[in-house]
């Protein structure tokens, strides 16, 4: 069989693979999982100083270019230096724009991006080379925005359904913006109209590279809020004041659903999540400092 023939066989047979998994989307009561989204708002694209053979006493700068990749502008966003103990390589600093703004693919335009820098002196009387360690912690503020559908029903309504063999939808369309912290939700099989303080747990996962903001000894969420607009019903997220992110990885809260004064058979509801933390992303790098010909 020729080359070609080969690819046409692979391709056809990706085809009915894809083609075969469309034809019954979550039709046998499974869950929609969550979808995909990116795991990065800010990153580091450049750290080190900006000569190529650093040589002693030399003035150099040492620079952490970073950008937004993400689905949110970023604000705060700052440089912490760590590991070298150079003179002059201390202290926080500031991007010099306020905030970053995130990509529009539509538009065609990219994240915004900032430099840092410290200015300062390679150490003096090295005589053969030597190397170092240096690095940087890039702390800014950011949120991810978790959209769900999730669907009611009456007593009687759900009654039919099942009368008539047909899968009861749950959680669907679970989509989290670009960002390094991403939410599932977690809910009762089947939620009633009717009823009041229906839990909805929310589970936030760290995804990226860094971690949110360390306080007090735990890692800790800044503010979490959900909202649903135009259908009159309230969510609260009081259990949610306080999220601590255990080993930094995962946490969770609860929050409650107001159901009590709708009527309808069936309803189809939005909900809206909003996450805000601060993020730290972090990087290392060795600058080899040259003794001067003598």
């Amino acid at each position: 069989m020729g080359i070609y023939n080969k690819i046409s066989v692979v391709f056809l047979m990706g085809l009915v693979i894809v083609m075969s998994g469309c034809t019954t989307p979550w039709g046998n009561g499974e869950k929609e999982p969550t979808m995909a989204a990116g795991t990065q708002g800010v990153v580091i694209e450049y750290f080190g100083p900006d000569v190529e053979y650093p040589v002693p006493d030399q003035n150099i700068d040492i620079k952490v270019r970073v950008k937004n990749v993400g689905g949110a502008e970023a604000t705060e966003v700052k440089g912490t230096p760590y590991l070298l103990a150079w003179s002059n390589y201390t202290g926080t600093k500031e991007c010099s724009s306020t905030k970053l703004e995130q990509p529009n693919i539509e538009m065609g335009k990219e994240g915004e991006e900032c430099t840092v820098k410290w200015s300062l002196k390679t150490p003096k009387d090295i005589t053969e080379t030597q190397t170092y360690d240096a690095g940087v912690h890039i702390t800014y503020k950011y949120k991810t925005t978790t959209l769900a559908t999730v669907y009611a029903f009456s007593d009687s309504e759900y009654v039919k359904l099942k009368e008539r063999g047909e899968t009861i939808p749950t959680v669907k369309d679970i989509k989290n913006s670009n960002a390094p912290i991403h939410v599932e939700i977690r809910m009762q099989n089947v939620l009633r109209t009717g009823n009041k303080d229906i839990p909805i747990t929310l589970i936030f996962r760290n995804v990226g590279n860094g971690n949110v903001n360390y306080e007090n000894y735990r890692y800790k969420l800044d503010k979490v809020s959900a909202e649903i607009k135009g259908l009159g019903i309230d969510i609260t997220t009081t259990d949610c004041d306080t999220v601590y992110m255990k080993g930094g990885k995962e946490g969770s809260c609860t929050a409650s659903l107001d159901l009590s004064s709708v009527t309808n058979d069936e309803l189809k509801i939005p909900i809206k999540i909003t996450t805000e933390y601060t993020y730290t992303t972090s990087a290392e790098t060795k600058i080899t400092v040259h003794p001067k010909l003598t």
